[in-house]
């Protein structure tokens, strides 16, 4: 029963404070840091971060391995953008890979600023697993999965900051199950190598036209060898596509997408 009660009132200690966190704003200092163009460090407050392409600027630092170290350090070669993205853990590079897919994001890097923040006696960094840009021009920053016990208070710092320089706050999203299974599969193929020229691409969009299983298509389209590559190249870039609810096989059937512009539009 003591123990039930001095739960609870550990509750409301946590209730009160968050309370007077989100009431008392202006004792609420945030400090961004980041590597300018040239390479120096800098900080700036949120406000001052409007229109800094942070997606395009180099890490702060690359992350290491150490001993007890409990996730895997490891890294994304970006399509996207021709970048190395650093990543702490396979989750979050998981997570880059889905950004590479996504046909609306145009640059991501990691690592590239840290939120520095003070609250009274209190003091921590924030920092964002990927900060990236739509074509539209919006600027996202993305935060890691928090386990933190002030998880509350890393919110609001980020809140804070994302309003102030003009920031969008996504979620991380990691693929799961089949989905991630076939962006596996699609990643092998995303390198510029297996992009098909201009007569190539039109005629695996012809031959796709009307839905079929991959490598019937890629047999049929007289292309040879290179066929199937291009086609897996073209899934990626979303000019092919496919039901992401299923395994993605060579049996699969797939269909000319929605993205068949130009294959410079294309991520990758």
């Amino acid at each position: 029963m003591a123990d039930l009660e001095a739960s609870r009132a550990g509750e409301h200690r946590g209730d009160d404070e968050r309370k007077t966190a989100e009431q008392d704003a202006d004792e609420l200092d945030i400090e961004v840091r980041y590597r300018s163009a040239a390479g120096r460090t800098v900080t700036s407050s949120p406000g001052q971060m409007r229109g800094v392409p942070l997606e395009e600027l180099a890490s702060l630092s690359e992350p290491h391995a150490y001993q007890g170290r409990r996730s895997i350090l490891t890294d994304w070669f970006c399509a996207t953008n021709g970048v190395t993205v650093w990543c702490s853990s396979t989750v979050q590079m998981d997570a880059a890979m889905l950004l590479d897919f996504d046909a609306d994001i145009v640059c991501f890097q990691s690592g590239v600023a840290e939120l520095h923040w003070q609250h009274g006696s209190r003091q921590g960094t924030v920092r964002p697993a990927f900060f990236a840009r739509t074509r539209d021009g919006r600027r996202f920053v993305i935060p890691h999965r928090s386990v933190s016990r002030a998880v509350w208070l890393e919110e609001r710092v980020l809140r804070h900051s994302a309003a102030a320089a003009g920031w969008q706050i996504r979620p991380l999203h990691v693929p799961e199950g089949v989905l991630h299974s076939s962006l596996r599969s699609l990643a092998h193929f995303r390198g510029a190598e297996f992009a098909p020229g201009g007569h190539a691409r039109q005629v695996l969009l012809d031959v796709f036209a009307v839905p079929r299983p991959l490598q019937e298509g890629a047999a049929v389209s007289g292309l040879g060898l290179p066929a199937a590559g291009h086609v897996w190249h073209l899934l990626w870039t979303g000019a092919l596509d496919f039901d992401r609810t299923l395994p993605l096989l060579p049996t699969s059937r797939i269909w000319a997408g929605t993205r068949n512009d130009d294959s410079s539009g294309d991520n990758g």
